[in-house]
C-alpha cells in the first residue's frame, strides 16, 4: 500500500491512453502531442505526483485548465482531460463539448460518475469528438507515502453544533471511497465507539460498498481482511497542540506548507527565486531524507551538506552553527547554483531557527511535553505559571499552554482556577480567549476521557523507544532520565497500532460495521492473525507528528503490516485552535 505508486498507476493510465480511430491508426496518429485539461481539484492531484518533465515525457506539451475558455482552437492535438465530477466542472465540460477546441477528447474523472451526468455529456457531444470516457480513483491529496489528506477544512463539514453537514459528509464519503478504489482493498470497517461522527461515516462507507459492491467492489477476498479505522480528533486533542519538532511538522507550523507548496516570500532577505518553492518526498531527495528528523539532526544534515562544498572548494569558512552556514552561503553565491536545492532547505531551516528564538518555543515546549506526560507535578506547575506571567510569550501559546493543563488537571477545580486568574491579570490577555479556554474546558476537556495508562505506551509498546531519540545538542536541565524533552509525548495512534500489531485489541474501543459479514455491534471474535493492511482516517484533521509514528511503525513492521493515515485536514496547533474556535 504505497500511494504514489497507487498514483502513478493512475497517471500513467491517463497519459499513456491508446488513441481510439475506426479503422489502423497511422504512425503519426498514434505519436501525435497532446494535450492536458484539468480543473482546480485535479491541479493540484497532480503536481503532488507527477513533474512538468514527466508529462513532457508522455508528450504532453500543453496544461491548461477547463475553467479557461480562452484557449486556441488547436484541433490537431488530442486532449486528455483529467478532472472531479463536480456541478461546475460537468458545466464546463458541456460548453466545451458544444463548442470544442481539439480534435479528439479522452476523459477521466478522479471519482465515480453519475448516469444523468453521462446522459448530459451525451447529449453535448453533437461532433462525437469523445472518443473515452472513465473512471480513475484519485479524490485526495498525497503528502507521503503513506500519508493523505482530503483538504476539507471543519467548517465545510461541520455545523456549529458539532455535527455532520449533510453535504460535507457526502463529499467526504466519496473520498474515502475514491482512496479504498484506489487501493483496491475492500476493508472492514471499524469506528470509535464513542463518536458519533464515526459512525454516521461508517454506515455512509457501508452503503455506498454494498451499492458497488459487485461493480466496483470486486476484489479477491484476503486471508486477514483489510481494516479501515476512523478515528475522531476529540479523542488525542492533546497532540495536536503540544508544538513539534521535526522537520516536515515544524514547516507546517512555523511557516505553512499547502499541497506540498511553501511561501518563503515573508523571511527577511529571502533570495527571489526562494519566494515559492515546492516540497513534495516524492520528487525532493533531500527533504524524502530529512523530513522525519528532528531539529538537532536536520541541522546536522544541512551541515553536512556544506560542509562538504566547503571541503571541496577549500574553504577556511569556520562552519559551527545555523548563522555560520547562513554566512557562508552569502559569501559563496555559487553554492546555491551548485545546491539550489539544499540552498531551499537552508532558507527554511534559518527561518525556523529564527522563530524558535523570536518565540521562545524551547521553554514552551519543554514546559508542555512534562505537563503532558507528568500527573499533578508541583514544579511544572511553577514552571507553567512562570511562563503564562511572562510578558514574551505571545498570548497565543499561553491560551495553548493552559489548555494542556486541563486536558490532564480538569479534575483539579483550585489550579485550574488559578490558572485562569492568572492569565486574567495578564493586561494584555483577550477576555475572548477566556471565553474560549471555558468552551474548551466544557467541551474537548471533558469529552477527553481514559487514563493515562491508556494514552502512553507501556515497554512492550513499538513505537515508545523510537520517540524518544534526539540530539543532544537539544538536552535540558531537567529529565535526565528522558532522551529527549521536547518529544517525550506518544499521539494515541502509536497504542492503537501497538494493539492490531499484537491482535489485541480492545472490545469497548472500536465497533465494527459491515453489513455483509456483520451487524452494528462490538468487534466479532478476532482474526487468528493480525491484519496486514490498515487504513487510519482521522475525522477533524490529523497531524505530520502522527504521519510520523505512523511511518516508523511501517518501518518497524517490514513485510508483516502496512499502514496508511489521513485525515480530513493536516492540522497545525493555530489552526487546531481556530477550527475549535468556530465550533
Amino acid at each position: 500500500m504505497d500511494l504514489f505508486k497507487a498514483a502513478d498507476f493512475y497517471v500513467n493510465r491517463i497519459v499513456d491512453s491508446q488513441y481510439r480511430v475506426g479503422g489502423i491508426a497511422s504512425v503519426t496518429e498514434k505519436s501525435r502531442i497532446k494535450a492536458l485539461l484539468l480543473d482546480k481539484d485535479t491541479t493540484t492531484t497532480i503536481s503532488m505526483c507527477a513533474t512538468q518533465s514527466e508529462l513532457l515525457s508522455h508528450e504532453i506539451y500543453l496544461v491548461d485548465t477547463i475553467e479557461n475558455e480562452n484557449r486556441d482552437v488547436m484541433r490537431h492535438l488530442r486532449c486528455l482531460v483529467y478532472v472531479k465530477p463536480t456541478e461546475e466542472t460537468i458545466q464546463s465540460l458541456l460548453r466545451e463539448l458544444q463548442n470544442p477546441k481539439y480534435g479528439d477528447y479522452q476523459i477521466f474523472f478522479n471519482n465515480s460518475v453519475t448516469k444523468s451526468q453521462l446522459e448530459r455529456l451525451a447529449e453535448s457531444d453533437d461532433l462525437e469528438v469523445v472518443s473515452k470516457i472513465e473512471e480513475v480513483f484519485q479524490d485526495y491529496h498525497i503528502l507521503n507515502e503513506d500519508f493523505f489528506s482530503l483538504d476539507m477544512p471543519a467548517e465545510n463539514l461541520f455545523t456549529r453544533q458539532g455535527i455532520w453537514d449533510e453535504v460535507g459528509l457526502a463529499e467526504c464519503t466519496k473520498c474515502v471511497k475514491s482512496l479504498l478504489l484506489s487501493l483496491k482493498i475492500k476493508p472492514e470497517i471499524r469506528y470509535e465507539s464513542d463518536s458519533k461522527l464515526c459512525q454516521k461515516l461508517a454506515k455512509e462507507l457501508v452503503y455506498e460498498i454494498d451499492q458497488n459492491e459487485k461493480v466496483l467492489f470486486d476484489f479477491p477476498l484476503m486471508d486477514s481482511p483489510p481494516l479501515l479505522v476512523l478515528l475522531d480528533r476529540k479523542s488525542d486533542p492533546l497532540t495536536p497542540l503540544l508544538q513539534p519538532w521535526t522537520y516536515q511538522s515544524m514547516l507546517n507550523e512555523y511557516i505553512g506548507v499547502k499541497r506540498n507548496l511553501v511561501d518563503l516570500s515573508n523571511i527577511p532577505g529571502i533570495d527571489e527565486n526562494l519566494k515559492k518553492v515546492s516540497l513534495s518526498p516524492k520528487q525532493d531527495s533531500f527533504f524524502h531524507d530529512t523530513m522525519f528528523l528532528n531539529f538537532g539532526e536536520l541541522g546536522d544534515k544541512v551541515k553536512q551538506y556544506v560542509t562538504n562544498y566547503k571541503n571541496n572548494t577549500h574553504s577556511n569558512s569556520k562552519i559551527d552553527t545555523i548563522e555560520d552556514i547562513k554566512t557562508f552561503i552569502e559569501k559563496y553565491p555559487e553554492f546555491r547554483k551548485l545546491s539550489g536545492n539544499v540552498a531551499k532547505h537552508m532558507a527554511i531551516v534559518g527561518e525556523l531557527d529564527r522563530q524558535l528564538q523570536l518565540k521562545d518555543i524551547w521553554q514552551l515546549s519543554e514546559v508542555e511535553q512534562n505537563i503532558a506526560v507528568h500527573k499533578n507535578n508541583q514544579e511544572d506547575y511553577q514552571d507553567m505559571i512562570k511562563l503564562l506571567q511572562s510578558p514574551k510569550l505571545e498570548n497565543f501559546y499561553k491560551l495553548k499552554l493552559a489548555c494542556i493543563y486541563s486536558l490532564k488537571h480538569e479534575d483539579n477545580s483550585t489550579k485550574m482556577n488559578e490558572v485562569v486568574q492568572a492569565l486574567k491579570e495578564q493586561p494584555s490577555f483577550p477576555a475572548n480567549d477566556i471565553n474560549f479556554l471555558h468552551k474548551f474546558r466544557e467541551t474537548v476537556a471533558k469529552y477527553h476521557k481514559g487514563s493515562d495508562a491508556n494514552r502512553y505506551p507501556d515497554k512492550d509498546d513499538l513505537l515508545s523507544e523510537l520517540a524518544k531519540k534526539f540530539n543532544s545538542r537539544m538536552g535540558s536541565k531537567s529529565n535526565a532520565d528522558t532522551d529527549n524533552v521536547y518529544m517525550q509525548h506518544i499521539p494515541e495512534i502509536s497504542t492503537l497500532l501497538t494493539d492490531f500489531s499484537k491482535n489485541k485489541m480492545s472490545k469497548g474501543k472500536l465497533k465494527t460495521i459491515n453489513s455483509s459479514d456483520f451487524t452494528n455491534n462490538n468487534l466479532p471474535n478476532a482474526p487468528s492473525v493480525p491484519p496486514q493492511d490498515i487504513v487510519l482516517f482521522v475525522i477533524g484533521g490529523v497531524t505530520f507528528e502522527e504521519a510520523r509514528f505512523v511511518h516508523q511503525f511501517n518501518e518497524t513492521m517490514r513485510n508483516k503490516m502496512r499502514v496508511i493515515l489521513g485525515g480530513t485536514s493536516v492540522i497545525s496547533t493555530k489552526g487546531y485552535i481556530d477550527e475549535l474556535r468556530n465550533m
